[in-house]
This record gives structure tokens, sequence and C-alpha cells, in this order.
């Protein structure tokens, strides 16, 4: 992680055996504030998504997400919302 900027760049590299497809996605992270992160990957197959995260409480995290896949437009766009509490 960058100290001066709280982002952080990468990729990925994953294989199926079952398919034989290999996955290239690159991304970044970037940290808001102590309690909330910013995510927003894209992979080869021109998938791309965000995500942001927030600590509600220790130990527990709210989160938003989005995923569009930007070869087809006109298929709607997923959206997600999950909750993750633990004591």
């Amino acid at each position: 992680m960058n100290p001066s900027t709280n982002t952080i760049v990468g990729a990925e590299v994953t294989h199926s055996f079952s398919t034989n497809v290999n996955t290239i996605t690159v991304g970044t992270q970037h940290v808001l504030d102590p309690l909330t992160t910013f995510k927003a990957p894209m992979n080869h197959a021109d998938k791309a998504s965000t995500l942001i995260q927030h600590k509600w409480r220790p130990k527990s995290l709210f989160t938003i997400s989005g995923e569009v896949d930007t070869k087809s437009i006109d298929k709607s766009p997923k959206v997600r919302l999950a909750l993750a509490l633990k004591p």
C-alpha cells in the first residue's frame, strides 16, 4: 500500500481446470478512511465491478457492490447489498 495515497493496485491470474479457462483480473483498492474501503476490479472478459465496504462495528461489515458486463451494455447490471454481523 502506498501510505501517501492509501491505494493498492494489483493483478490476479486464475485457471479453471474444469473448463480449461484462464482469467486475468486487474484492480485497485483505496482506503477512504479507517472504516471505509473502495475496490474496483476489471477482468479480461470486460466485466467491471465496484465495491464499497464499511466497518459498521468491530468485526461487522456493510457492503454495497455492483457489476456490469461492458460487452453487453443492454443487460442489466448486478447490484448487491450485504451485511455481515459477528459477535
